[in-house]
């Protein structure tokens, strides 16, 4: 079972048997130290693979080849840069070289015109729209006219014509009241001044020129540019009517609000110098449309 002790083929290191030999006291592990000693013998490194004769003769001719090739044939441009090479005639080619060939006088290059980057460029700029030409109501100058309505029925039409008429009534100017409610030629005269219906009231001209509705006098009134139009007018007493009582209207006094005149040959017969409701504007106030009712009268 055990190897015989005479026969022991290991070798001895005498250096480190000597230090170590007290760490053991039993004999029969004498030998086990000593294998456990002994190194592996290293094995050398693999040296690096010297390339022969030939393969280093068969890597410069190839080497050589690819250089010659590559120098014989020029490089290649696209399509696009390439420009196609003309072989001279051979007319040229029987000519002495000694005679130089004329030089061509240059000649100009079309210029191209620069592309249009529709994606950045400005807008083209659109025609200013003209403003519609002004409105002149002859008859009127010197003077304010307003067309309005005294009938409540539309809530918002009254509101307005109510606030215009307040805001004129502040300036001392003559102010002619044209309500509509109460003759229905005064609406028919607006409609033929401005060349169309279905117009809102308020409607206001001053100096015989239109100026707009019940928003325009109320913004001009804000900025102060309705005083400086007013300005220009002359300053009139604004005391009210003894006639009318502020009304500017009085009873007709041809059919006296009836409507009827009675003549002895055709009986009865509408009356002409009354509006619908047997009314006529205040001599006091328009003296002007009284004169053209006595007219009518006689």
């Amino acid at each position: 079972m055990w190897r015989p002790w005479g026969k022991s083929t290991a070798r001895i290191h005498h250096n480190r048997s000597s230090s170590h030999s007290s760490s053991f006291s039993c004999s029969s592990f004498k030998d086990i130290q000593n294998l456990c000693l002994e190194e592996s013998p290293q094995q050398p490194l693999p040296s690096p693979r010297i390339p022969t004769v030939f393969h280093r003769v068969r890597l410069a001719n190839s080497l050589i080849r690819t250089w010659s090739t590559s120098l014989q044939q020029p490089h290649k441009l696209p399509r696009s840069f390439s420009q196609p090479i003309t072989e001279p005639s051979p007319e040229l080619q029987s000519e002495p070289k000694s005679s130089p060939p004329k030089p061509k006088s240059p000649q100009p290059e079309p210029k191209s015109e620069p592309l249009r980057n529709d994606t950045h460029a400005p807008p083209e700029a659109t025609p200013i729209p003209s403003l519609p030409p002004p409105i002149y109501f002859p008859g009127t100058e010197q003077r304010v006219v307003i067309y309005f309505t005294s009938l409540r029925v539309v809530r918002s039409i009254f509101e307005d014509c109510k606030s215009t008429l307040a805001i004129l009534r502040a300036f001392r100017v003559q102010l002619d009241e044209r309500d509509v409610s109460m003759d229905s030629s005064f609406l028919y005269e607006l409609h033929r001044i401005m060349g169309r219906t279905g117009l809102t009231l308020p409607r206001v001209f001053i100096d015989g020129k239109y100026i707009g509705g019940g928003e325009d006098i109320r913004s001009m009134h804000e900025i102060g540019e309705l005083k400086k139009l007013l300005e220009s007018l002359p300053i009139v007493d604004r005391t009210e009517c003894h006639v009318c009582a502020g009304h500017r209207f009085v009873l007709c006094n041809v059919c006296n609000g009836s409507r009827k005149v009675y003549n002895d040959k055709a009986g009865f017969k509408v009356c002409i110098a009354c509006n619908e409701n047997g009314l006529l504007r205040c001599p006091s106030c328009f003296p002007h449309d009284f004169d053209v009712n006595n007219e009518i009268k006689n």
